[in-house]
This record gives C-alpha cells, sequence and structure tokens, in this order.
C-alpha cells in the first residue's frame, strides 16, 4: 500500500509542478512583452495576399448585382483559377 500511496504523491507532485511551471512561463511572457512592447514596425507577412483577396471580394461584391457578367463555370473550364490570388512562399531565414 505504501508504493502505491507514494507513486500517487510523486503524480500528484509532478502534475501541480507541471502546472505551477507552465503558469510561471506565461507570466514570464505576459511580462517580457509588457517591458518590451511587441514591436508594430514589422508588415505582417501575409499583408500583399490578405489585401488582393479583400480587394478580389470587393470586386465580386460590386458585381453582384450586374447581370452582363458570367458567374458560371463549365465543370472542365479551369480559367477561373488563372486569376485567383496566389501566397508568396514563406521567407526562409535559416536552411
Amino acid at each position: 500500500m505504501s508504493f502505491l500511496n507514494r507513486a500517487a504523491d510523486a503524480a500528484q507532485k509532478t502534475a501541480v509542478m507541471g502546472l505551477v511551471g507552465m503558469f510561471g512561463f506565461q507570466l514570464w511572457q505576459i511580462g517580457k512583452n509588457c517591458y518590451h512592447g511587441i514591436d508594430h514596425s514589422k508588415p505582417h507577412p501575409q499583408k500583399e495576399y490578405i489585401e488582393t483577396l479583400r480587394d478580389q471580394a470587393d470586386e465580386d461584391y460590386k458585381k453582384h448585382y450586374k447581370i452582363d457578367h458570367r458567374d458560371w463555370y463549365d465543370k472542365d473550364d479551369d480559367s477561373y483559377l488563372e486569376n485567383a490570388p496566389k501566397p508568396k512562399p514563406p521567407t526562409r531565414y535559416f536552411k
């Protein structure tokens, strides 16, 4: 019985110390961000891609009530995929 009690105590101490350590790490991260601040001078890595998506959505919204544009496609017609925005590959800083 004493072996099971020791095992349960060890498991409880491990779980509690893990949770306390995680809480302390989160406090450290928040404190570091508050002290140093967050650098907003760098642009978002996908800013251009998000803007192209927003511009295309605006164009589609403007064409919604026009009846002279073609908004359907044949099953084998993939020409509309050529105009779809493609994200730039991520910049790799390390090999």
